[in-house]
């Protein structure tokens, strides 16, 4: 396996959700920035890439504990981003039926998923993420990060995130964070985070 890259997008804007020049900046310097940092350390520490970033995430203990933290910073920023950009679509879908029945399950409707899904993003102190992970019983939690922290750190899967640091958001909408949160749920791609669903828990 060569280095890790950023995903590739399958849209080229998000208009008028996200702004151009914030998805640009975005996925263009931030999440390049964290993706080209993480190479550098790995490489410094000789690292074979024969594993997924993802696997690396669960276990760190193979990087030597000088680089360990700087790795970890840079790795949750590299998976966060990664999940963030491919959840979002410039198509509108619906929600698979599937998963209309674990969220009801989980949560008991769409509607209670999605405003405690914003309670939580908006009681995020700081920068962080909101994610909807897998716990070890396949349950469906929704849980906060800070900084760029990964749910995989703490032993869950992740299936869809919300960035909630200002750079995701502050151009269009300053302060408004609320706003934000409440249009980007326009644009996510449930069938991807459904998939994503099935295939950690086969």
């Amino acid at each position: 396996m060569n280095e890790y890259k950023k995903i590739p997008l399958s849209y080229n804007s998000l208009e008028p959700i996200i702004d151009d020049k914030t998805l640009n900046l975005h996925y263009g310097v931030h999440y390049q920035n964290y993706t080209d940092k993480l190479n550098k350390l790995l490489k410094e520490n000789n690292y074979d890439y024969k594993n997924s970033a993802i696997y690396l995430a669960q276990n760190i203990d193979i990087i030597p504990i000088k680089d360990r933290d700087e790795i970890l910073y840079n790795l949750g920023g590299y998976l966060n981003h990664s999940l963030y950009f491919y959840n979002l679509t410039d198509k509108k879908k619906e929600m698979p039926s599937e998963l209309i029945k674990l969220i009801n399950k989980n949560f008991g409707s769409v509607n209670k998923f999605k405003e405690e899904f914003i309670t939580m993003a908006k009681e995020v102190k700081g920068s962080g993420y909101t994610f909807l992970v897998i716990d070890k019983n396949n349950n469906l939690k929704i849980i906060n990060t800070s900084n760029q922290d990964t749910p995989y750190y703490y032993g869950f899967i992740p299936i869809m995130t919300i960035d909630v640091w200002e750079h995701s958001y502050y151009l269009k909408y300053t302060y408004d964070r609320s706003k934000y949160l409440d249009n980007i749920f326009n644009i996510i791609d449930f069938e991807k985070v459904y998939n994503l669903y099935l295939d950690n828990t086969k």
